[in-house]
């Protein structure tokens, strides 16, 4: 807990006043028991009363300024558990209607009844998971977001979920939901909270909710390295909710069926092999024409051995 400057001096000055009339009120505890004569100022017991109201009013400052010291942090402490309970209605509310296309763990599922198949994008990235203490960009995401969810988006199978848009949340339960993308890191129940929307997911999954899908790919010619690329593609990095690389997957990337191929002829001088790592670890560096720059740098999520996987995996897309 930190103090400001300000409010140290101002505690500090307020004990020296403190200690200074309790020096004073010694004093004069003292002379009032000498005769009348040698008590060189007014009524001694006027001045202890005078002493004590001086003294209370002193102790009244210094109660308000240790509140004021803790203040701020029972309201950080107060927003960080509002915020828990936010976001674990939160996860209720998503393992109700919204795991069937974005996951049990917010990666990208199968949005039912579509053919091809076509993954809703991953809700769980690093984008979304703006530092809170950054509020610029964490109120931008915020904004982005809930109006997502209040509203759908047009062309996409993602319907508007708020009331004045002919959904049927609340403005409170899309807050929740906001609360869970944008802090999906965050601790809840003792875990990260989408771990544990993975685990009450799994919880209504056993109970008869349906278990959402995602595309299926026939690996086993393909080799270790590659195998285990595309189980990052379509878990851990999330890549399918955004990507289609032959086998289903999003559309708000571009279609990677062909990769190896294409990527060999986006970048002068750069083979595809080059361009797919550029890509995963430095996205922004070159964008695919018609596509913006939405796609999140797996720098530090992915280990190096990942990295190198999922693109021994997207090496096999000819």
């Amino acid at each position: 807990m930190q103090f400001s400057g300000s409010a140290v001096a101002l505690f500090l000055g307020l004990m020296l006043v403190l200690g200074l009339l309790v020096a004073y009120a010694s004093g004069v505890g003292r002379r009032a028991h000498k005769p009348i004569p040698d008590v060189p100022t007014g009524n001694p017991a006027m001045e202890r009363k005078v002493v004590v109201i001086l003294a209370l009013l002193v102790l009244s400052g210094l109660l308000l300024n240790g509140y004021g010291m803790v203040e701020s942090r029972r309201q950080e402490e107060a927003l960080r558990r509002q915020e828990a309970i936010g976001i674990s209605r939160g996860i209720e509310t998503y393992t109700t209607l919204c795991m069937g296309c974005h996951g049990i763990d917010g990666t990208g599922a199968v949005v039912p009844d579509t053919n091809p198949p076509l993954v809703a994008p991953a809700l769980n990235r690093p984008d979304l998971q703006p530092d809170p203490s950054d509020k610029d960009a964490y109120n931008e995401r915020y904004k982005f977001v809930n109006t997502t969810i209040h509203r759908g988006r047009t062309g996409t199978p993602m319907p508007a979920w708020g009331r004045q848009d002919g959904g049927p949340l609340l403005d409170e339960q899309i807050h929740e939901l906001t609360l869970l993308i944008l802090n999906g890191d965050a601790e809840v129940r003792g875990k990260p909270a989408w771990e544990l929307t993975a685990e009450v997911a799994r919880e209504k999954i056993a109970h008869g909710a349906p278990e959402p899908q995602r595309p299926t790919e026939d690996v086993a010619q393909l080799s270790p390295e590659a195998q285990a690329g595309s189980r990052i593609f379509t878990g851990k990095g999330g890549c399918v909710g955004c990507h289609n690389a032959g086998s289903g997957g999003g559309t708000t990337g571009p279609n990677l069926s062909h990769i190896a191929t294409d990527g060999a002829t986006r970048k002068p001088g750069m083979d595809a092999e080059a361009y797919i790592r550029e890509s995963l670890l430095d996205p922004q560096t070159y964008l695919v024409a018609g596509y913006g720059p939405l796609m999140p740098s797996f720098r530090g999520t992915l280990s190096d051995e990942e990295i190198n996987n999922v693109v021994a995996y997207l090496l096999t897309k000819q």
